[in-house]
């Protein structure tokens, strides 16, 4: 065994990991947790693999519009439209999330049809940014850095 390889298993994306959702303003908590699917999870590739499809089949119109000497008129897409797959991307990535409630009434347990009645809400745009931007950031599900006997705090040869 080389006790001088990297250990790269510290650098392997978890499977969840969670976000609190922080107020407007992004500096304090609003005790809303969400725990998201990561890049390996299995919700995580059934919808990576339901958009690869769209996109194929996507492909083989232009492809087939262009060996019949065809223009490919590509669909007009509304901003709603745009919306809506925005939310649906985040919340094809959700596990769960402790329960939430606005104003007085029921908490809201997670679920897909309740996740993107919440996040369609232009009014809740602040929370679907924050949603967004961590699921954008390679760095939220790997657990952190791997300690090598390099950069162990016991190590003085680089001072």
């Amino acid at each position: 065994m080389d006790t001088h390889a990297v250990d790269l298993s510290a650098f392997i994306p978890q499977d969840t990991a969670d976000l609190e959702i922080l107020k407007p303003g992004g500096v304090e908590g609003t005790g809303w947790t969400v725990t998201f699917a990561g890049p390996s999870h299995p919700k995580t590739i059934a919808f990576g693999n339901e958009l690869s499809r769209k996109n194929l089949r996507r492909s083989r119109l232009i492809e087939a519009a262009q060996v019949n000497g065809k223009k490919f008129k590509p669909e007009e897409r509304e901003v709603d439209e745009v919306r809506r797959e925005n939310v649906s991307f985040v919340v094809s990535r959700i596990v769960g999330w402790t329960p939430v409630r606005l104003g007085p009434g029921e908490p809201i347990a997670f679920s897909e049809e309740a996740a993107t009645n919440l996040l369609i809400d232009p009014k809740l745009g602040w929370v679907l940014n924050q949603m967004t931007e961590f699921l954008a950031e390679e760095r939220s599900f790997t657990k952190g850095s791997a300690t090598t006997p390099a950069s162990s705090p016991s190590d003085t040869s680089n001072s």
